[in-house]
């Protein structure tokens, strides 16, 4: 357990110097250190089969997927014939973590924090062998395991996709390890299911009291760039431990004498859909670029102005298309280019508005947007399209009444 633990403070240490040393301009977001707390609607024990060689025919005990939630909701049919209820299912999780805007408009979060989990698995009993208990038949059996620990993950995301109602959308990737203490298992350490001579036993004994966990999580997060890393996560993940935590052997018994054994262990593996909110608690660094009020090249905006992104091009003209990539809902904006206004008051359509800009060589190019107003749904938002160096790139500027976001040319 030595290594283990070594593994898991040199994971911690590189997260942290990570998401430190990240490289960002100076012409980029914000950073913020944050708490989230999340946990795991809905939940699925990862496949666990066993077979039993006792005269049943064949496969008469196998894994069949059961979903649970974490509401007390999810039942089961007990070897006395009552039902019983199980609630809590899942992983609730709480984090710490430093969140960043790269150069290249993605996030890097880095997070190390504490977690319980309460891991479902369900076996069938299969269509050759059924049996009835207090009139209800007796054909799946539920199990759950209960651990705790410490976790660390580094989390990346995709550029904005755009806005909807919740925030700005962006898809994300989330890696991390977790060591997990065993706690308990809710079945008995020796069930008996053996009727009129036939059925089986199951012995279950704790094998490992520690392990470790490694996890991926997919899925998309809607920010609110204007609340400093606010954020909605949701996704699914997928936890697969290195060490089994119980083993348990099966016995199957004809006219009451055992017919044959089979072994299957549990570890704690899920799949599951986990939802998560990212509360920012303290701002460390603000908008990397403030421009003086009075230069000429932002046509005097008395609003800050970040560069979010900056292109190299070859050529000397550049179409533009300005439009409402989502619902047209209200947002009124003016373009401005190195210094002069090229569309003034113009409300947003999904139908594309045209433009063209004549670049300077040598020297910046700055291309901006000023927002009138804010919309019905959140910022205000313009989705600019143009083809750089035989590209099409399509950018999502935003701008509110304190900030206004930019494009670079330099040619």
């Amino acid at each position: 357990m030595k290594n283990k633990k070594h593994l898991i403070i040199a994971i911690l240490f590189l997260l942290i110097t990570v998401i430190c040393e990240a490289q960002l301009s100076n012409k980029q977001g914000i950073t913020t250190i944050g708490i989230r707390p999340s946990g795991t609607l809905f939940t699925f024990g990862l496949p666990q089969a066993s077979t039993i060689p006792s005269g049943f025919q064949q496969a008469v005990f196998n894994y069949s997927p059961f979903p649970f939630t974490v509401f007390p909701i999810n039942t089961s049919t007990n070897n006395k014939g009552t039902t019983q209820f199980s609630g809590l299912i899942g992983s609730f999780d709480l984090g710490l973590n430093i969140s960043k805007l790269l150069q290249n408009d993605r996030i890097l979060k880095g997070e190390i924090g504490v977690y319980y989990a309460c891991i479902p698995h369900s076996y069938s009993i299969k269509n050759d062998y059924q049996f009835y208990l207090g009139n209800r038949e007796a054909t799946l059996w539920q199990n759950t395991l209960s651990y705790s620990g410490l976790s660390a993950s580094m989390t990346y995301t995709s550029k904005s996709r755009g806005r909807s109602v919740w925030g700005e959308a962006r898809k994300y990737v989330e890696f991390g390890l977790r060591t997990m203490n065993y706690l308990d298992k809710s079945a008995e350490n020796l069930e008996n299911w053996i009727f009129n001579g036939r059925g089986f036993k199951i012995q279950s004994r704790v094998i490992n009291q520690k392990s470790i966990l490694a996890f991926i999580e997919i899925g998309k997060t809607y920010w609110r760039r204007a609340d400093d890393m606010r954020s909605l996560d949701m996704g699914i993940r997928i936890g697969i431990p290195m060490e089994y935590f119980v083993s348990n052997t099966v016995t199957g018994f004809n006219n009451n004498q055992p017919t044959g054994a089979s072994n299957f262990q549990e570890n704690g593996a899920y799949i599951g859909f986990q939802i998560s909110y990212n509360l920012p608690l303290k701002r460390l660094q603000k908008s990397y670029l403030s421009i003086p009020k009075t230069d000429t090249i932002y046509c005097g905006m008395k609003r800050k102005v970040i560069i979010k992104h900056t292109f190299k091009v070859k050529t000397e003209e550049i179409s533009l298309e300005f439009f409402d990539h989502e619902n047209e809902d209200g947002d009124i904006i003016s373009v401005c280019f190195n210094g002069q206004y090229i569309i003034e008051n113009y409300k947003l359509l999904n139908n594309p508005k045209k433009s063209k800009i004549k670049l300077l060589s040598n020297q910046k190019n700055i291309l901006t947007v000023f927002a009138h107003n804010i919309g019905k749904v959140g910022a205000n938002t313009s989705a600019i399209r143009f083809m750089v160096n035989g590209k099409i790139e399509e950018i999502i500027l935003y701008a509110d009444k304190e900030e206004s976001e930019g494009i670079e040319f330099v040619y």
